[in-house]
């Protein structure tokens, strides 16, 4: 094969190499990642949510009138100095900030105002779990949602030759590994120190363009698995053909379809204009391991989000970073998520790698369902206080790791499919005994025989017989 052919470098020169002729891309004119239009869903009182030592402010107090003579710093760095007593109250005073912001968020985001600013169309119709959910439930309907890849067989990309390009297998298929780390771009990983620790884990797990050459103190140098937005493949500024973030590494990629949408109508009409992109490197590089995430996975991990909240949650596509959580819940037994809870090194710097950057939308999430997710991973950690909050990450349970109960509707499909096998083994040997009973009667053709089935019936009339004569005597 002529692979010139299809190494096109302008946009307009493949535009339509691999995309329906009428695509409508939402986003085709953008040249950063950004956050999707709309007004903006966070509504803190006070958005400095942070004092000046570094520490999360209080979300109700007004804010400093004084004007600050120097910049506050950027992050925390773990106090190293602090008694037991006095981390101790650190960490309860943190967390009770956090649960306020992170509640208050969650709220914001579902209020039910921002409801024309549906623009996947979302409407649960699911159940909503009653009481205070717990651990083993939250995991067992991860699991349940079952996320998984586009692959060979999924129209219309079969019907229109194109499901050849995604890889057979489905992503990390027969992986299976003990301890993974799912590792944020939050801008607290900054002096963080975790480096070693991140890169002793069996698996690693980063996103999007997040760098780790220059910050390998803080984050590590090791990366097996990237999950790569829309964006990535479509911008050139992230130079996705060039990059050696994107090499050596197996990836998966997601852009959001409409909550109901089927593939054909996600496929002419995605976020940004991927499809290209991404069926010209798996031609130009068919060994890489580059799979497509099926986009009803992201909206059944939604669906359970919402399913375990009370309130409305922001009715758009979760997070890659919650996304990669669940996908590694199926391939580890043990999941340490960096920095997607905010220790107390929290800042508002949103990327680790980039210093200027401040938008507490990064951590609370102004477009993601960001709150919402935080507060169900704190619900699956089994890390302690330390750990979560002053060293900088939670652990969470692999799918391995739990026994999940079997609903009532997998059970009666058990119960019927029982019952079949149970009528099947019965038929065989009703028929082997006729093959028997035949044999026998050719043998000894001036014999009666009685089939078995029937001595029961024989047994119970010569037992009638036997009283009716006793009682005639």
């Amino acid at each position: 094969m002529q692979y010139w052919k299809y190494a096109r470098t302008t946009t307009a020169a493949r535009q339509n190499l691999y995309q329906p002729e009428n695509s409508v891309f939402h986003f085709d004119e953008e040249d950063t990642i950004q956050i999707r239009q709309g007004r903006p869903r966070i509504r803190p009182r006070n958005l400095d949510i942070t004092h000046e030592s570094g520490f999360l402010f209080p979300m109700y107090d007004a804010a400093p009138e004084t004007k600050e003579t120097k910049p506050p710093p950027t992050t925390t760095t773990t106090p190293a100095t602090l008694s037991p007593e006095e981390e101790k109250r650190l960490i309860e005073k943190h967390k009770g900030l956090l649960t306020v912001q992170l509640r208050s968020s969650q709220m914001d985001g579902g209020n039910i105002l921002f409801k024309h600013e549906n623009k996947y169309g979302v409407k649960y119709r699911g159940l909503k779990e009653k009481g205070i959910p717990t651990k083993t439930k939250l995991l067992c309907a991860l699991q349940k949602a079952n996320v998984r890849t586009l692959r060979d067989g999924d129209e219309p990309f079969t019907t229109e030759g194109m499901a050849k390009y995604f890889p057979h297998d489905e992503v990390l298929e027969g992986n299976q590994f003990n301890t993974c780390a799912v590792v944020s771009s939050a801008g607290s990983l900054r002096d963080s120190n975790l480096g070693k620790f991140i890169d002793v884990h069996d698996f690693i797990v980063r996103f999007n363009h997040a760098p780790t050459k220059g910050m390998e103190k803080d984050v590590g140098f090791k990366t097996h698995f990237r999950i790569l937005n829309s964006q990535i493949l479509t911008k050139p500024k992230f130079d996705f053909w060039g990059s050696p973030l994107y090499r050596n590494v197996s990836m998966l990629v997601w852009d959001p379809s409409n909550y109901s949408a089927s593939l054909a109508e996600w496929y002419s009409a995605p976020d940004f204009p991927v499809f290209p992109e991404y069926f010209r490197r798996r031609l130009m590089i068919p060994h890489e391991s580059l799979h497509f995430l099926h986009p009803a996975s992201l909206w059944r991990i939604w669906d359970v989000l919402q399913m375990f909240t009370h309130t409305r949650v922001q009715p758009n596509p979760p997070s890659s970073g919650f996304l990669g959580l669940v996908l590694m819940l199926r391939h580890c037994n043990w999941v340490d998520v960096f920095e997607f809870i905010p220790s107390i090194r929290f800042s508002k710097q949103c990327h680790y790698w980039e210093a200027k950057s401040s938008d507490p939308g990064c951590t609370f999430g102004d477009w993601h369902p960001l709150s919402t997710e935080k507060l169900l991973t704190l619900l699956m950690n089994v890390a302690d206080d330390t750990n979560a909050y002053v060293k900088g990450y939670v652990t969470i349970p692999g799918f391995s790791q739990i026994s999940c109960p079997k609903d009532t509707k997998e059970e009666e499909e058990e119960e019927e499919e029982e019952e079949e096998e149970e009528e099947e083994e019965e038929e065989e040997e009703e028929e082997e005994e006729e093959e028997e009973h035949e044999k026998e009667k050719e043998e000894h053709p001036n014999h009666i025989f009685i089939h078995s089935s029937k001595l029961g019936l024989i047994k119970e009339n010569l037992f009638l017989i036997h009283i009716c004569c006793a009682q005639t005597l």
